[in-house]
């Protein structure tokens, strides 16, 4: 730990936890291995602490959590139960903290997996269903997050959060109107500011700025100059593109000596809305700790990288790795894709693997690094990787058409492709890039006209260079080579740096 050696560190720690019998060491040894990110040490430490503690809330929490993020969803629905304790009936408080830690995980669909586990044991917990619903809500599933609200409601009518959970739920499935009339009836009854605040912010939302911002300087009148109220005024500032005044609010808050951080963070994007990037990065370099640190380094990294200093912004990764080892995971995947727009797909490769070994089982590493490796024409390793994340997530869409694709552009397994692509379009329909590796394994297999179908409505959903050249390959194969000529030409006047589009030009038309 002292040489900074943490892989080397966390698996000697695992080890220590696997061969002994005191409690304290296995606890420190997951509670290391945990903090600075190696998920897969960390759970065989943790599995260690339950066998010896196996009424440990703490541990089990860890362990839950661990196998969340490798989408063992069952085990760690029986863990995250046995970590909230035995009394019944559970407080709100106690699913409502479990909400705030899972809140932190990557993945929000899992949780909402989880979660809706839970409550199908419990599903009289008001606390359990608001959990539910945010987490519904966060993962782009409103219809679900609008259910969970209002049974919620139903079971606690005299608590807020659900209600305006459920407001939240009817703005985001596109139903304002209803959203707002239900926040405006409960800011009526209930006359409190966290309400009035709610309401205002759910204004904002739903563009209707001018009213949000009446009804914030209604509150200031009020209650006088409360953080709260500056920073939604703030944002409202933002959203309306009244950056000076969003600025000199996010001032007073920091010179007030609240949420400094967050302040920093917010004047950095000002700046750079306004073209001062240099102003920005002092900004973010501010920042030493806390929520907006990880993010603050990537922005840091991505302002080098638009000035087309990619060694700067490589470099300025690599410092921040060095000086918070417990964060470095975080921008792993960012400095490898910087790494290879930068040509240097050998040291991209390198920094894929060492995140992989902080966690085996990242889908989205295992799909960036065998994006890598196709570009590199390694094709077995990069279906290796592919092969990985489906057994890690066999119900992920998006990891299903990943892998079919790759089968049935660069192999000839094109029925292994097909049950994968069609596997995937079940899960997701009408996602374009789906439908157009469905398409495309149908043409690998000379189902022509079945082809032509999915990639017309992939084209008609999505205007893509590469669905497009798809879609010109089966006019071609069809005869309509006038339609494809058409497709192509329209095609590269739009995108006419399209490698598939160029290609595709080349190989059909001349």
């Amino acid at each position: 730990m002292e040489d900074r050696e943490l892989v080397t560190a966390a698996r000697e720690f695992t080890v220590a936890a696997e061969l002994s019998d005191d409690v304290t060491l296995v606890e420190r040894a997951t509670q290391f291995t945990f903090g600075v990110g190696f998920d897969a040490l960390a759970e065989r430490a943790a599995e260690r602490w339950t066998a010896l503690a196996p009424d440990s809330q703490i541990a089990r929490a860890i362990l839950g959590r661990l196998q969340l993020r490798r989408h063992a969803v069952d085990a760690a629905a029986v863990n995250l139960e046995r970590a909230l304790g035995s009394v019944e009936p559970r407080r709100d408080e106690v699913y409502l903290a479990l909400a705030s830690d899972l809140g932190t995980e990557g993945n929000a669909q899992l949780v909402t997996r989880l979660l809706s586990r839970l409550a199908a044991k419990d599903p009289l917990a008001p606390g359990l269903q608001l959990a539910l619903g945010t987490a519904a809500l966060r993962s782009g599933n409103p219809e679900l997050a609008l259910a969970a609200g209002e049974r919620a409601s139903l079971d606690a009518p005299g608590w807020t959060e659900p209600q305006l959970l459920v407001a939240r739920a009817l703005i985001a499935a596109g139903r304002a109107d209803e959203g707002l009339e239900r926040a405006g009836a409960l800011v009526a009854e209930d006359e409190s500011p966290l309400s009035d605040l709610a309401y205002s912010r759910l204004l904002a939302d739903a563009g209707k700025i001018d009213a949000a911002r009446a009804r914030l300087d209604g509150l200031v009148s009020r209650y006088g100059e409360r953080t709260e109220i500056s920073r939604t005024l703030a944002f409202i500032d933002m959203a309306a593109g009244d950056l000076d005044t969003a600025d000199r609010r996010f001032e007073e808050i920091e010179a007030a000596g609240q949420d400094r951080f967050e302040s920093f963070y917010y004047r950095a994007l000002i700046a750079v809305e306004k073209g001062d990037v240099e102003t920005a990065r002092r900004y973010y370099q501010r920042i030493s700790s806390g929520p907006y640190l990880v993010s603050a380094q990537l922005a840091i990294a991505e302002t080098w990288r638009r000035e087309n200093k990619l060694d700067s912004a490589i470099e300025s990764l690599e410092a921040f790795s060095e000086d918070h080892p417990a964060q470095a995971w975080e921008v792993f995947r960012y400095q490898a894709e910087l790494l290879q727009l930068a040509g240097r797909p050998a040291e991209a490769l390198a920094v894929y693997d060492k995140a992989l070994e902080y966690k085996p089982a990242s889908i989205d590493i295992l799909l960036s690094r065998s994006g890598l490796l196709e570009q590199l024409d390694r094709i077995d390793d990069a279906l290796a990787d592919l092969e990985r994340a489906v057994q890690i997530a066999p119900d992920d869409a998006l990891v299903l058409n990943a892998y079919g694709y790759i089968l049935a552009n660069r192999t000839h397994r094109s029925r292994a492709a097909w049950i994968h692509v069609r596997r995937a379009l079940e899960l997701a329909p009408h996602n374009p890039p789906i439908l157009d590796s469905v398409g495309w394994a149908l043409f690998r297999m000379g189902r022509y006209e079945e082809a032509r179908s999915s990639l017309e409505e992939a084209y008609a959903l999505l205007q893509d260079p590469e669905l497009a050249s798809h879609l010109a390959e089966i006019y071609w194969k069809l005869h309509e080579r006038d339609r494809a000529r058409e497709l192509l030409q329209a095609t590269l006047e739009a995108w006419p740096d399209s490698k598939p589009a160029q290609q595709t030009a080349e190989r059909l038309l001349h």
